[in-house]
C-alpha cells in the first residue's frame, strides 16, 4: 500500500511508450504483490487515455494472476467501439511479458434522462468515529507496524474491521461500513477522480467476507480478489468524506462475493461495485 496522496497520484500518471500502450509506476515499498486496486485504477486511466472527452461509466476486470511489487507495469488498450454515444476499450496489464490483469471499460457520453437512487443508510457521522489506527492500536506490534502504518487515507470504520473482529468470541454480521477520506489535496479531474475511485474501491471491499470467515488481509490463510466491477453513476466529491457501504450476499467453495457503494457526505451514489474474492481451501 502507498502511505500519502500524492503516491497514489504519481501511480496514475502513466508514461506513454506507444500509441495505446502505457507504463504504470509502482510505488517503492516492501510488498508481497501488486495492490489490485492500484492495476485497475492504471487500466482504467491507461483507457481514459484513449477515449478523450468521455468519461467511464462501468469496469469489468479480471485478475488473472499476482503481480511482482517490482517488475514494471505495461498496459495495453485495444479501441473495440467508437460510436453514437458509447466507447468500448479492453485494457490488458502485463508483466514481463505475461497478463496479469485484463479489463473491459466502456465510456458515455453525457446523456440526460431518467435519475434516482438507492438511498444512502443511517449511519454514525465521520467526526464521532475514530481513525483506523487508533482502532488497531492493540495490533501495532504486529507485521512490523503494518496495522497502524501511514495510508493515503482517513478510514473511520463504523463497525469493528477484520483484525478486532478476529478476536471477537462469535462472527460478526457480513456488513462493514466506513467513512473515507483523503490526507491531502486532489485535483479536479473528473477522469482522475474515477481512477481514484477506483483505486478506493479495492482497499476493503472484501472486509465482510473476512468478518465471516474470520481472516485478514495478512492471514491466517489466503485473501485474494479474482474479479472486480464498478458502475460509476455520479461525480465523487473526494473534498469530503465517502462513505462505503459493503455487503457480503454469499460465500460458497472457498470463495466470497462482496457488494459496495460509494456515496459522497451529501447522500448521492457514486458508484456501485462488485467483487469475488477467494479464500482458500478449509483444513
Amino acid at each position: 500500500m502507498t502511505s500519502t496522496v500524492a503516491e497514489v497520484l504519481d501511480l496514475l500518471s502513466l508514461a506513454e511508450i506507444s500509441p495505446r500502450t502505457f507504463r504504470g509506476a509502482q510505488p517503492v515499498e516492501d510488498r508481497q504483490r501488486v495492490f489490485g486496486g492500484q492495476v485497475a485504477a492504471q487500466a482504467l486511466m491507461a483507457a481514459g487515455r484513449t477515449a478523450p472527452g468521455r468519461l467511464p461509466h462501468s469496469l469489468h476486470g479480471y485478475f488473472l494472476r499476482p503481480g511482482d511489487p517490482v517488475a514494471p507495469l505495461i498496459y495495453t488498450v485495444d479501441c473495440l467501439r467508437d460510436g453514437g454515444s458509447f466507447s468500448t476499450r479492453k485494457v490488458a496489464a502485463a508483466q514481463n511479458g505475461i497478463v496479469i490483469f485484463e479489463a473491459m471499460v466502456s465510456f458515455s457520453a453525457r446523456i440526460s434522462g431518467i435519475d434516482y437512487q438507492q438511498q444512502m443508510p443511517s449511519v454514525p457521522l465521520p467526526d464521532s468515529l475514530i481513525r483506523i489506527e487508533e482502532q488497531l492500536a492493540p495490533y501495532a506490534d504486529e507485521y512490523d507496524g503494518w496495522w497502524v502504518r501511514r495510508r493515503p487515507f482517513d478510514m473511520r470504520y463504523v463497525n469493528a474491521p477484520p483484525r478486532v473482529a478476529v478476536d471477537s468470541d462469535i462472527a460478526p454480521p457480513p456488513r462493514s461500513r466506513l467513512w473515507l477520506r483523503p490526507d491531502g489535496v486532489i485535483p479536479k479531474d473528473p477522469m482522475l477522480s474515477s481512477c481514484l475511485i477506483t483505486f478506493v474501491s479495492d482497499l476493503t471491499l472484501l472486509d465482510s467476507v473476512m468478518l465471516q470467515a474470520r481472516k485478514t488481509s495478512r492471514g491466517p490463510g489466503i485473501v485474494a480478489s479474482l474479479d472486480h466491477a464498478i458502475w460509476f453513476h455520479r461525480p465523487a466529491n473526494f473534498a469530503d468524506w465517502l462513505l462505503y457501504d459493503q455487503h457480503s450476499p454469499n460465500a460458497t467453495g472457498g470463495r466470497g462475493l462482496a457488494s459496495g457503494r460509494i456515496y459522497n457526505r451529501s447522500g448521492a451514489l457514486v458508484a456501485s461495485i462488485m467483487q469475488e474474492g477467494y479464500l482458500g481451501r478449509d483444513t
